[in-house]
């Protein structure tokens, strides 16, 4: 496991893979399986963060503001799923960033609750995961729970109305779907995940500031969706390590960090736009194809041989009709 073979710096990193690979699996639901692309789930997660800090900072109890973090979570994803429930491609797009951006810009408004462009600090974490190696099985378990339960949400029928609002979205109303209901489902179920990475992330810096619902984390988010591979299981995960280890790893020795991360992101796009995870799959499928197919043997057989000997001598063709 990893606590027991590296350090506390790349426990730590583990840590933060897995928070973001959780909130890129909230995005990635809507994306892959309802074809919504959102840009602003930080804001939703930014929600869930503050409302734990200001409960600590008020003197609440852990349980308490776990509480506090999972009404604002539930309100905040209540407002983006009514609001976008009724647009699809490029304006629930613009939609949930705007709503993103209400929620940086209320960061800053509500200074005397969120600390303001200061943010708020001194948020430890509860006593059963104060140590770092405590809070990696943490995140490790929350990470195996979302996914899972994901991955029920997305083979169950809702899912599967998901994915036929996706392809036809027409057709599925002619058939009777309620389409806006299954879209504000869909934005509730992926905003209460997001929710929860929200609460990790807090305890795994302690400290909370409006830079966490800006939209750079919004779209940093997207980037890790579409390199891991939209609408993949493990899609998440890969696109989080890769994209958490250039920032946290190589910005460290690479100043312009960013430009690599560009390269990455362009050299997936071009040579396997599923995804590193989908183009590896699509990779499989082929290699599995072309061994269960094999050539057609060709079978040379030598004049003097005795199979040659009694092969009858092809029938002549008749020219014309016998009367």
């Amino acid at each position: 496991m990893v606590p027991y073979t590296v350090t506390s710096f790349y426990t730590s990193l583990a840590s933060l893979i897995l928070i973001s690979a959780i909130l890129a699996a909230s995005v990635n639901l809507l994306a892959g399986h309802g074809g919504l692309l959102s840009i602003g789930h930080a804001g939703i997660a930014a929600a869930s963060s503050y409302g734990y800090a200001w409960a600590i900072h008020a003197g609440w109890s852990v349980l308490g503001a776990i509480g506090m973090a999972a009404v604002l979570t539930l309100g905040v994803s209540l407002v983006f799923g009514l609001m976008a429930m009724r647009t699809s491609g490029i304006f629930f797009i613009m939609v949930t960033l705007a709503l993103g951006m209400v929620v940086f810009g209320l960061t800053f408004r509500l200074a005397s609750i969120t600390g303001g462009e200061n943010g708020l600090s001194g948020i430890r974490r509860p006593g059963f995961i104060s140590e770092y190696w405590q809070f990696y099985f943490l995140c490790l378990a929350a990470f195996v729970a979302c996914t899972v339960a994901l991955w029920v949400v997305a083979r169950s029928p809702y899912g599967t109305s998901l994915r036929g609002i996706r392809d036809s979205e027409s057709r599925m109303l002619s058939l009777g779907y309620q389409i806006s209901r299954y879209k504000l489902g869909g934005m509730m179920i992926s905003g209460s995940v997001a929710g929860i990475a929200g609460l990790l992330a807090v305890w795994h810096s302690q400290f909370i500031s409006p830079t966490s619902a800006g939209f750079g984390r919004s779209a940093l988010i997207v980037v890790i969706v579409i390199l891991g591979g939209v609408g993949t299981t493990f899609g998440p995960l890969v696109g989080a390590a890769v994209v958490m280890w250039i920032e946290n790893v190589l910005s460290s020795s690479v100043e312009r960090w960013p430009t690599l991360l560009g390269l990455a992101f362009i050299l997936v796009i071009v040579f396997a736009p599923q995804g590193i995870v989908g183009g590896a799959r699509e990779l499989v499928f082929r290699r599995r194809a072309r061994r269960s197919v094999s050539p057609p043997e060709l079978e040379s057989v030598d004049p003097a041989s005795p199979a040659a000997a009694v092969t009858p001598p092809p029938h002549p063709q008749k020219i014309g009709h016998d009367r």
